[in-house]
This record gives C-alpha cells, structure tokens and sequence, in this order.
C-alpha cells in the first residue's frame, strides 16, 4: 500500500516505538511517543521522550529528496539538545543520498535506519520495503513524463509557465499538469507567480535517477576496429553521412564533456531500427567483446539537448550522467566528475 502523509503519520505513531526498542537491542527503556503540541507549523509531527533522550520525528509521506529538503529546512528550527528524526515510509537511495547531504538523521517504518548522534550510531539497511503500491504506479519519471524534469534541468534557474514547457517537451497541457502536481507534491518544485522551476536541481536528478532504468532501452552490441575517442570519432563520421539521427552517450560523452578517462566502450543512442543502422555502419553483432552499443531509445526525449563538442554529437550532459550509473569500466567515477560541472559552467 502507499501511504499518504495522515496514514504515514498514523503508521508511525503505531510502529515507532517497536522500531526503535528494535534498534537499540531491546534494552531496558520504553520511547514514549505523543502528538500533542507538535504539528507541521513547528516542524515536527511527534515528540518523544525515551532511551535517555528527547526525540523530535517528521514525518513524510515518502522519500523524495525534496520533501527530505524540506526536513532539513525544518530540523534548523528545533532545539540542539533533541534528536531530530526524519520518518519516512521506506528509504530509497535518492533520499538516502540526499539526507546524507543534509546530514539527516532518519528511520523507514520498514525497519531501516541511520542514526548518530553524541555516544550513539545506529545504521541499518536491507529491511524490504513493507509499503510496495500494487499495481503499476504512476510516476513523474515514466520515459514520456521525464521529458519534463529533462527540460527543467537543461535551464534549471528559468522560471517555466506550464503552457511552454508542454510546447518544448511536446506532450499535452494535460499531461504536464498532472507531472507538474507530483512533482510539486513531492517538493522537487517550487512556485511563484503560477510558474514552475527545480526547488534544488540536485534533488530532481536525485529523484530522476532512483527509478531511471537503462535496460528499458533497445541495445544491440557489436564490435568495430578501433577504440575509445578515435572509434567513437569513426562512428561520428559514419553515422552522420548516413543522415542518421544519433547522439553519444555514456564514457564517450563523458570524454567530450570532460575529457575524463581513456574507454573501451561506446555508447550511442540511435534512432530506428538499430540493426539496419549496425549494417550500414559495419557493424558485427556479437555481445561478446562488445566495444560499440547501439541504443534505441525508449523514447525520443533522450535527444533534449544534444550538442556537437568537439566534432562529437552528444546528449546532454544530465542525460550522460544517468547514463553513466549503469555502465562498465570507469563510468560510476566518470558520472560522478560529470556531475560535478552539471551547472556550474565547468
């Protein structure tokens, strides 16, 4: 079941205190947790006494690295001697990641946990998730819907009215809106004057990143004479006289972009059907030795933003950078120094 944010904090006011009398071993003490006098004007939804300590828990209906922001905003505020907690339904790694940022203490209703504090370190992980929503779930990162965090991140400081972002992302005003709402729900946007931008750029590629899935691409492998830059140049050439729609991806984006690493493997997305673009570039199929991967995408937003550097056509940076998370060789260092100069110019 998902949760939303009344049955999240119901769920924590009954789990809590077995939770926690979990973390610390069963110990002699007893968390004592009450609502009254909390709320979301003071920044906390439960207080607590217990273990030797004063407990402040915010809860929130779910991991977002924004709303995990916005407990950040809100942990400023309290007392320095309270433990201030940050209670969500299941972790995931994007809010995990950004409450690491944030130097977050926080606990899932799933049985996870990172806590520290003066005499005190609690880390626990691997609890599955108890709070799975059955079916298949809408989501503001679906291939078609990511167009439109894709276009906010390609100009994160422009303040958007939704009617141009359907315009540039090419979807439906309808569509938009309803992105827009969870998106904003999941406090990913901030608002004024009825338009939109990234409240933290970092947190939307977060959020972007925890369910973007590189397998749901087409991807034939193959082999070619050559590697790394010098292959890649090769496949530029070829597929650029042929008129053929593509743009780099992954290791050799990252060497444009950055000029970071040698690399075996090149990465392309094409568009098409990848096994007429394989035999008019002279590629031989085989997976293994792979050093070329033909990649259709799932869909054509992954184009948004390409850029010819260096005489290379390649995506956009945001877009190599995920990219980059699912591939071999050196690409998780590789995505982490592209990330570094997403938007600061470098």
């Amino acid at each position: 079941m998902q949760l939303d944010y009344r049955s999240a904090g119901r769920e924590a006011m009954r789990l809590l205190p077995e939770l926690i009398d979990d973390l610390f071993d069963h110990q002699e003490g007893l968390l004592h947790i009450r609502a009254e006098g909390a709320g979301p004007d003071r920044g906390f939804d439960l207080w607590g006494e217990g273990y030797g300590r004063d407990w402040l828990f915010e809860v929130k209906a779910s991991s977002s690295p924004g709303l995990i922001s916005k407990a950040a905003a809100s942990r400023e505020r309290q007392l320095a001697d309270a433990l201030y907690v940050v209670v969500v339904p299941f972790m995931t790694p994007a809010g995990e990641k950004a409450a690491q940022r944030f130097g977050l203490n926080w606990i899932d209703l799933s049985g996870n946990a990172h806590i520290r504090a003066d005499h005190l370190y609690i880390h626990v992980t691997g609890k599955a998730n108890r709070f799975v929503q059955r079916g298949r779930p809408s989501s503001p990162f679906a291939p078609k819907s990511a167009r439109i965090t894709r276009v906010m991140l390609l100009e994160p400081e422009h303040w958007w009215q939704q009617k141009d972002l359907a315009a540039t992302a090419d979807l439906d005003s309808g569509h938009v809106s309803r992105v827009v709402r969870r998106l904003t729900d999941d406090g990913l946007l901030e608002q004024e004057d009825r338009r939109i931008r990234p409240r933290r750029p970092d947190a939307l590629l977060d959020a972007w990143e925890d369910e973007y899935r590189f397998d749901r691409h087409q991807i034939l492998r193959g082999h070619m004479s050559g590697t790394g830059i010098e292959l890649a140049r090769e496949l530029e050439e070829r597929l650029g006289g042929l008129s053929l729609r593509h743009a780099f991806t992954g290791l050799a984006s990252a060497w444009a972009y950055r000029r970071f690493a040698r690399f075996r493997l090149n990465s392309v997305f094409v568009e098409g059907d990848p096994y007429v673009a394989a035999d008019r570039v002279g590629l031989r199929t085989n997976d293994r030795g792979a050093n070329v991967q033909l990649i259709v995408p799932d869909d054509a937003g992954v184009f948004a933003g390409s850029k010819v550097i260096d005489g290379l056509t390649c995506v956009s940076a945001v877009q190599a950078y995920l990219d980059l998370r699912h591939l071999p060789e050196r690409a998780a260092e590789a995505a982490e120094n592209l990330r570094e100069g997403l938007w600061s110019g470098s």
